[in-house]
């Protein structure tokens, strides 16, 4: 009795799902990517040993409920024209201090839009 063995054919590999799954995953990460640029706001810290700082001329208090400019009240949106109203009269320097309970957003917010008005700005913490 003569028993043939199975012949086993290799199958061609099918590319059609794989490019779909490459194409897919192409515009996935390019949807998913950001291409935005990233702005960089120049701060000044405190130095140790430089004696007596200059006095700021413009003081920002940054908390949870508000937004003060020199001691007014004020709007994230109102702040870039107030300092160029303020740098017209001669402020150089801006303080802006933030409250233990201000959120980090809030306080980006606000270096934003000082650091459109092109005046030196400083950060402290623990302002109210």
């Amino acid at each position: 009795m003569h028993i043939e063995a199975p012949r086993f054919e290799r199958r061609r590999l099918a590319l059609t799902p794989l490019i779909d799954i490459i194409f897919l995953l192409l515009l996935f990460f390019m949807l998913s990517s950001t291409f935005s640029r990233f702005a960089e706001v120049p701060v000044q810290g405190g130095v140790a040993g430089t004696g007596r700082g200059e006095r700021p001329d413009v003081l920002i208090s940054v908390t949870a409920a508000s937004v003060r400019l020199n001691g007014a009240d004020i709007t994230v949106d109102g702040i870039r024209g107030r300092l160029e109203d303020l740098k017209l009269l001669g402020a150089r320097r801006a303080l802006i201090t933030v409250g233990a309970d201000a959120t980090s957003q809030a306080l980006v917010d606000v270096l934003d839009a000082a650091s459109g008005a092109d005046i030196e700005i400083s950060v402290a913490g623990g302002g109210q």
